[in-house]
């Protein structure tokens, strides 16, 4: 059953949450630069559909990318769109991914207890480091978050429906989420499922989860793009099953496929990013004896909300630390059933008087500091940030130069910086990533009739290399740097020494 109170919850309070996650949000998302690596490829994927026009095949520096569904690429383009080829256009999907997620765990716990913990709910996610920055990142996680959270969300409106038509309606609501979190990471987005199924047929309810209609929207929504291009591309269908599935389940090439990596990147997210959180959290785990075997087993057993919460935390997280490619952002799906214990611990675990005014005032004071600590990492020099490589380059070179990446196989951020002029070239030209040999670039040089420039970038440890590889060529150029980066403007009617030089 539903409990609701009819408190009387000042206005302001609810403000307070919606103000704070437009801060948070809102703050400093544009003012950072593309980072390396997964911000310059989403980032460059999404401005090669803008620039092609074809929306339905994702290409990374111009050659088939079929690592990710397209949501995201699609959302990402429609905020360059909206709001032109800057970093806000870029982030702007997480933005809205965010704010409704922020509302969509308020409106979980509304409907699981009151309004009070929906609200407390609401206001500890959006003060929350995890969730916060990583809506500051350009991935896939913090709409697959949304769509997740969303799924959850529709299920427990139609567990309490009033009338099976209602019901029904939430239910091909559920559906319809797990669709469009399909068409954004693929399978990741059925977790939660699980959970769902678990409690569904343990209590029996009268509605059916198992929706013929709804079953149909999550095809059109989730599959429809995956029949396409695999009627279009013979073969792609394998490399979906074995690349992106199990390979990523099994093979030791992924990220922190270390047996012990989980404790290192899972459960540090999912604690320290708690920030002031944490100590409530470990507060309701000591009150409710949960870290006990035997006591969390009995909750289980019981079935009630709290039990919904463990299953919906415990079985994804399982099968994240089976998985043996392990990042962060991975979890941040299953960061908000651990809001909600923590808001429901904070309310039912103290003396109610005032504990809603404490929270308040906790995640106002929090979510202004994230804010600031946004806006210091965004003008902190980091070797990641492509817009300060694309400064460097934009300095050495005219506005008719050409830009050869020299040995780096990536700098997809440099690339959408530079409206996708970007070369990458290695000695032999044969890696899979290499576009070409840098000697066909030099006899590029050599044979220039116009005094078109090269600007060859690198980092310092291939910068001696390269620059070898310049003198013993004969070409004349002018070196410069920054304090990671080196670049190399050559012109044939450039000056006739290397002098370097310190931007």
């Amino acid at each position: 059953m539903i409990e609701m109170h009819n408190e009387n919850i000042p206005g302001k309070s609810w403000l307070a949450m919606v103000f704070l996650a437009l801060l948070v949000s809102f703050s400093f998302q544009g003012s950072r630069g593309l980072y390396e690596t997964s911000e310059g490829r989403y980032a460059e994927c999404a401005r090669e559909m803008i620039e092609s026009g074809n929306y339905l095949e994702p290409t990374l520096g111009y050659r088939p990318h079929w690592a990710k569904p397209p949501l995201t690429y699609w959302a990402i383009a429609g905020g360059i769109k909206l709001l032109g080829p800057s970093e806000w256009g870029v982030r702007f999907y997480n933005v809205i991914a965010f704010f409704f997620t922020v509302l969509a765990v308020a409106y979980i716990g509304a409907t699981l207890w009151d309004k009070t913990t929906g609200l407390m709910a609401g206001l500890i996610y959006v003060s929350s480091p995890f969730p916060v920055f990583g809506a500051y990142a350009v991935t896939t996680d913090t709409l697959l978050t949304l769509w997740e959270v969303s799924a959850v969300l529709c299920y427990i409106k139609a567990y309490h429906a009033m009338s099976s038509a209602e019901g029904k309606r939430w239910i091909a609501a559920m559906w319809i989420s797990f669709g469009l979190g399909f068409l954004t990471k693929g399978p990741a987005v059925l977790l939660p499922l699980i959970p769902v199924l678990i409690w569904h047929f343990q209590h029996k309810p009268q509605i059916s989860v198992i929706s013929p209609l709804g079953i149909l929207l999550f095809i059109l929504a989730g599959f429809s793009w995956y029949l396409l291009v695999c009627l279009r591309h013979p073969g792609l269908m394998s490399y979906f099953l074995g690349h992106e599935i199990i390979d990523r389940v099994t093979s030791n090439s992924v990220h922190n496929h270390e047996w012990y990596k989980p404790f290192v990147v899972y459960l540090s997210a999912l604690t320290l990013g708690a920030g002031p959180w944490l100590y409530f959290g470990l507060r309701v785990l000591w009150q409710k004896r949960i870290i006990s075997p035997t006591v969390l087993r009995s909750h289980l057993r019981k079935g009630s909300k709290g039990s919904f919460l463990l299953l919906w935390l415990l079985l994804p997280l399982i099968i994240f630390c089976l998985v043996k490619s392990r990042l962060e952002l991975y979890v941040l799906p299953i960061y908000a059933p651990i809001v909600l214990a923590i808001a429901r611990g904070i309310y039912t675990g103290a003396g109610r008087t005032g504990i809603l005014h404490r929270v308040v005032i906790i995640s106002v004071l929090t979510a202004f500091t994230l804010a600031g600590l946004k806006g210091v990492t965004s003008y902190s020099f980091n070797k990641k940030d492509m817009k300060a490589l694309y400064k460097l380059c934009r300095e050495v070179g005219r506005d008719d130069a050409r830009f050869v990446s020299f040995n780096r196989s990536k700098l997809y951020g440099l690339q959408y910086y530079l409206n996708g002029d970007l070369r990458r070239t290695s000695l032999t030209g044969r890696e899979a990533w290499a576009d070409g040999s840098i000697q066909e670039d030099i006899r590029k040089i050599r044979g220039l009739e116009s005094s078109r420039s090269y600007v060859f970038i690198t980092d310092k440890k291939e910068a001696h290399g390269l620059c070898n590889i310049l003198k013993e060529s004969g070409i004349d150029f002018q070196r410069f740097h920054d304090r990671y980066w080196v670049t190399c403007l050559a012109e044939k009617e450039a000056p006739k020494s290397c002098m370097p030089k310190r931007l």
